[in-house]
């Protein structure tokens, strides 16, 4: 009778522990609602959108610029820049500012328990880059002792 009450309560824990454990999310957590995840997704292709529009916008030597293998980035974007139109100005103003308006109108629907969700993935996501960076400096380490360690039976 004792280890039948004993086997029982074991089974119970265990049913317990698995419900329990099912219950959790796994993987990443859910932050926004189904709406927000809407308002990403606009702003994501109002992006793609404002970039082909304006791509298609540039001039045949701009687009020379823009491939120049020669320059550096950062040259070739302000030789780009220079050769700008009022036109392609203008559509670069309004596509900020459109953004911007996006991202402020999603701003405004976050609520501080989503801030702080947000803050928590993001200190998170740091830790893995820093800890990942440390691994590659580990291996980089080991990598360098068995090429020093090779050399030395060579020699």
């Amino acid at each position: 009778m004792k280890s039948i009450k004993i086997t029982i309560l074991l089974a119970a824990m265990a049913f317990v522990q698995f419900t329990v454990a099912q219950d959790k999310t796994k993987g990443k957590e859910k932050i926004y609602t189904p709406e927000q995840i809407e308002m990403l997704k606009a702003q994501k292709a109002a992006v793609k959108e404002n970039r082909e529009e304006f791509k298609s916008s540039l001039t045949d030597e701009q687009l020379a610029i823009m491939e120049n293998k020669e320059l550096s980035k950062r040259e070739r974007r302000e030789a780009l820049r220079a050769s700008f139109t009022e036109a392609q100005k203008a559509m670069m103003e309004a596509n900020r500012s459109e953004i911007k308006a996006l991202k402020d109108a999603f701003r405004a629907t976050v609520t501080d328990e989503q801030k702080k969700l947000m803050k928590e993935r993001r200190g998170k996501m740091k830790k893995r880059m820093e800890n990942m960076k440390d691994r590659k400096e580990q291996l980089k380490e080991r990598r360098k002792n068995i090429k020093e360690r090779k050399k030395k039976k060579r020699g």
